[in-house]
């Protein structure tokens, strides 16, 4: 005997499917809230105890809550969406000549962000850089090393990670580029740092190596903070002062751009995306119309 299904109950057949990798964009924004929650718990007994049982400066306690801040962040997100979570990956896919070009790179890419001085952006971090550069030995292991390594694991190796399986790679990419951005919480580095964030995300979409993206952050940082520790104290000479005329200057932009060219064009040459599989399940396809009767 033949038995006819209606189509209202084809309809209303459960659906099963997997969650999204993490994170979503909400769940992007929330990361951060988490950080900032978390630095508010950890920063204040860390202050309490520095600055009235061993009496340390401030730029120390700041930069030890702020690290602690990081971890915890960090280990908190691998933990509670350990589910969800896509995988880290250190050394991806990457042919040795981006290795010995990441020098040059990174000088290249300070070059072309410099312009950004004209825009002459508020700095609200500029006592506390003053009070790092008395601190060179904290400042290269605060800015060269657990900056980079923590900062690519959070914001490459764990939201752009899954970021990438929910959404196109350019809307990936720009989003993990401007929480990265954000992160920094001072306009002059939200900009900076958006904009080396699409490099470092695009670099880790083409490579999938969270090694490659620590290298550049701490060639970048290393550059930064040579340039920091070299100046006088109270004068920052603007970009073209530095290059000795607006004639110089120009030419070396001009110059830094078409070597960043080159070198995105090679990267696309060498190196092959990996093909991003949604983590969420395809809904099974409803029955032909044949099929119906059974």
């Amino acid at each position: 005997m033949e038995t006819l299904v209606s189509e209202s109950e084809i309809m209303q057949s459960p659906v099963r499917s997997r969650a999204p990798a993490y994170p979503t964009m909400k769940e992007s924004w929330v990361a951060l809230a988490w950080f900032a929650l978390i630095m508010l718990l950890a920063a204040i007994p860390v202050f309490v105890i520095a600055n009235h049982v061993i009496h340390r400066k401030s730029i120390v306690v700041s930069t030890i809550a702020t690290v602690l801040g990081e971890v915890a962040t960090i280990g908190f997100l691998m933990w509670y969406w350990k589910q969800r979570r896509v995988p880290l990956r250190l050394l991806g896919q990457v042919p040795p000549w981006i290795y010995l070009a990441l020098p040059v790179i990174a000088f290249v890419q300070i070059i072309l962000r410099s312009s950004l001085y004209y825009l002459h952006l508020p700095n609200w971090m500029e006592n506390s850089f003053r009070q790092l550069e008395m601190q060179p030995w904290l400042a290269f292991l605060m800015l060269v090393v657990a900056a980079p390594i923590l900062e690519e694991v959070l914001f490459r190796g764990i939201l752009l990670n899954g970021l990438l399986r929910n959404y196109r790679p350019w809307v990936a990419i720009g989003q993990s580029a401007l929480l990265f951005g954000v992160f920094h919480c001072n306009p002059v580095q939200t900009v900076s740092a958006g904009i080396m964030g699409l490099l470092l995300g695009w670099l880790f979409y083409r490579t999938q190596s969270l090694l490659l993206c620590i290298v550049l952050h701490a060639l970048n940082n290393a550059v930064g903070l040579l340039g920091m520790l070299t100046h006088k104290a109270n004068m920052v000479e603007p970009p073209h002062a530095s290059a000795g005329s607006w004639v110089a200057y120009t030419i070396l932009v001009v110059i830094c751009g078409l070597l960043m060219a080159a070198f995105v064009l090679r990267v696309k040459q060498t190196t092959t995306p990996p093909a991003l599989e949604s983590d969420v399940d395809e809904a099974p396809a409803l029955p032909e119309p044949e099929a119906i009767l059974a």
